[in-house]
């Protein structure tokens, strides 16, 4: 039982560090560039994050207007 509990903590763990490095490393709208490390996207960061959750099968969070839409003249609606 202790290996199981230990398992689900370091999945838990791993899960919240690959949701961290998503929200920072987000593809702008308006470049196309990851806007924490500059680099066309997708970017490394990103897509070693990606996959912590593809084999957790499980999605990661989404934060509305991360990938900053109002640079390509987007309007927000409230």
């Amino acid at each position: 039982m202790t290996t199981t509990t230990y398992y689900a903590m370091t999945a838990e763990a791993r899960l919240a560090w690959s949701q961290r490095v998503l929200d920072m490393h987000v593809t702008s709208s308006a470049s196309g560039r990851c806007i924490e490390c500059g680099q066309h996207a997708p970017c490394p960061e990103r897509e070693r994050a990606a996959v912590v959750f593809f084999r957790a099968r499980r999605l990661p969070l989404r934060r509305p207007g991360a990938t900053r839409p109002e640079l390509v003249s987007a309007r927000r609606v409230a």
